[in-house]
């Protein structure tokens, strides 16, 4: 296997383990495990892009890379409230997938729509097993609350990662990555304008041990080690079949579910039930063959 097959499939794997621990942190932690409070504080950690600032490697934006990124940051915030929301109410395993198959195909139809670039010639049997696999997996598994939660999360997702295409089509990586960054924690910020929010927020934090602050942290850093790997292997491969290997982390979520339901159940219960458990596994496999003729075509 080619080495930046390998940096894929390890930053899909480091990614089920962020999903698992965001799910730990929802279920287990009353302070911050609130999805407001903790899509605050995972915003607000993008801060720490200032550290560019000091070597001269970031400039002033124009007013259409600095709106940009702003309207990414809004569109960010709300996909990650709705899908801590969903994360803390129903499964992992069950989740991911419909996200990851929504936000494919919202990304696509937007570059098509906007960029006018042209669609797969696969789109429509992909987009076809995709919304089958979709729903496999939702008819036993989630709620009606559910099914909408995550449907719009994977929308957010895509338009996020189709306004970040275009910030990188106005500016250097480097000025976008800052300044779609810097964006996120002034929407973090905003989020502090509802008192209600505020107020969860701040309790949020002071009621949170050392140990919980810095697993966050820690869950938070692994995000960036991931997004470096994907970056590593879309350099040294073919992006077509990087973006094709997200179907890795459902089969590594998966796994995770099998052989650490038992250590905990609290986080991990349901996730393997019987019921609907075939309909679930033949969906996730609908869901990754969708992605692949999608992206490798």
């Amino acid at each position: 296997m080619a080495s930046w097959m390998v940096f894929a499939a390890l930053a899909q794997f480091i990614t089920a383990g962020i999903v698992f621990i965001d799910k730990y942190v929802l279920v287990t932690k009353s302070h911050v495990g609130k999805p407001i409070v903790y899509a605050f504080y995972v915003s607000i950690l993008s801060g720490v892009v200032l550290l560019l600032v000091p070597f001269g490697l970031v400039s002033v934006p124009s007013f259409l890379v600095l709106l940009l990124s702003f309207v990414s940051s809004v569109t960010f915030i709300l996909s990650i409230v709705l899908l801590y929301t969903a994360l803390k109410e129903g499964h992992a395993s069950d989740i991911m997938p419909i996200v990851g198959g929504v936000g494919a195909v919202a990304t696509a139809l937007c570059a098509w729509l906007w960029l006018h670039e042209d669609l797969p010639n696969a789109f429509v049997p992909a987009f076809g097993l995709m919304v089958l696999g979709m729903l496999l997996i939702s008819h036993f598994r989630l709620t009606r609350r559910q099914k909408f939660l995550v449907v719009f999360s994977g929308i957010f997702f895509g338009i996020t990662a189709f306004l970040t295409k275009l910030i990188f089509l106005e500016t250097n990586f480097l000025d976008g990555f800052f300044w779609s960054r810097m964006t996120n924690v002034v929407g973090a910020l905003l989020l502090l304008a509802a008192p209600a929010h505020r107020k969860a927020i701040f309790s949020g934090y002071s009621g949170s041990s050392s140990g919980t602050k810095w697993l966050v942290i820690s869950n938070k850093a692994l995000g960036g080690v991931a997004g470096i790997l994907t970056l590593l292997a879309i350099s040294l491969g073919s992006v077509s079949i990087v973006q094709a290997l997200t179907g890795l982390q459902f089969v590594f979520l998966l796994c995770i579910a099998y052989f650490l339901s038992g250590r905990f159940p609290a986080v991990l219960r349901g996730e393997m039930h019987s019921k609907g458990l075939s309909h679930k596994l033949l969906g996730i496999g609908c869901v990754i063959l969708g992605l692949a003729m999608l992206f490798v075509t």
